[in-house]
């Protein structure tokens, strides 16, 4: 089990429910962005040359659609996450870490507005499969860098933080 997925176990079930359910819609994402463009999925040097020039149209058409359904998803469940976090009991706005989380969220929202400009300027220009893969990579990187240095470490402190308030209550008891 990954750090991620221990991590996410941690939270209350109603809010383990809504974030599991993201997550399993953004894997879904990737992996519909993976199979979007058949050639994507052969060797690296593969290109569309098997492909009608119709066919080839259709996946350079569809990979900005597939940019702005991140843009939303990942807004939503940014949302969601936020909501999550700041109905912890020690964090409020002001709190250092949820600032900085929260504008991690807003750099990643930039980020993939600009992976949406990007796409538009190679439309037309170089190999599909090859532009598939390199979106794929670049998404798929954006959020498990995310997982790893924010939601992870904020999941392990409300943990510790719950376990601390345990610890006090049993003491006083």
């Amino acid at each position: 089990m990954s750090t991620h997925e221990k991590a996410i176990n941690n939270l209350t079930a109603a809010d383990y429910l809504v974030i599991e359910k993201e997550h399993k819609l953004l894997n879904k994402f990737l992996n519909d962005l993976k199979e979007a463009c058949a050639c994507s999925n052969m060797n690296e040097s593969q290109s569309c040359t098997k492909c009608d020039q119709e066919k080839e149209a259709s996946c350079q058409g569809r990979l900005p659609s597939f940019l702005f359904y991140a843009i939303d998803v990942a807004s939503t469940h940014f949302d969601h996450e936020e909501t999550i976090m700041l109905s912890r009991p020690h964090v409020t706005d002001e709190y250092g870490y949820f600032r900085m989380h929260r504008q991690e969220h807003e750099r990643i929202i930039q980020k993939l507005n600009l992976l949406v400009e990007e796409c538009f300027s190679l439309e037309g220009q170089g190999n599909t499969p090859d532009i598939y893969r390199k979106f794929h990579k670049k998404l798929t990187d954006i959020f498990e860098e995310h997982d790893r240095l924010f939601d992870d470490p904020f999941i392990a402190s409300t943990q510790h933080e719950s376990t601390r308030k345990s610890e006090i209550v049993s003491i006083s008891i």
